[in-house]
């Protein structure tokens, strides 16, 4: 990950699907327009209290989520997280690397 969220497209991805579903009346939702406008960058973002107390109460309850789950739904779970982090990693490749095997290792760039 780069250190501009921003610039990495699963996390735009859910910044942008945050503050289309939440609005900016949500604290969730006035977060990802906060980040996505570059008002803030989202650790500056996330320390603001309205933002934080929202983003630990919505990571206790992904938490307990997780935690109820079946070993063979959490196993799909972690399958499918993978898939999409291999997919964001060969996204970042350079078109001009994709020949250059010594540049590559398992799908990410040096």
């Amino acid at each position: 990950m780069t250190d501009d969220i921003t610039r990495e497209p699963l996390a735009r991805a859910v910044l942008a699907q945050l503050a289309r579903t939440r609005g900016p009346n949500d604290p969730l939702g006035s977060l990802a327009h906060t980040v996505l406008s570059g008002e803030a960058d989202l650790r500056t973002a996330a320390s603001m209290s309205w933002h934080g107390s929202a983003l630990h109460a919505s990571f206790a309850e992904a938490v307990a989520d997780r935690d109820a789950l079946s070993a063979e739904e959490r196993a799909e779970f972690e399958r499918q997280a993978r898939l999409l982090h291999d997919a964001g990693d060969l996204a970042m490749l350079d078109v001009d690397d994709a020949d250059d095997g010594d540049r590559r290792e398992e799908g990410r760039q040096r």
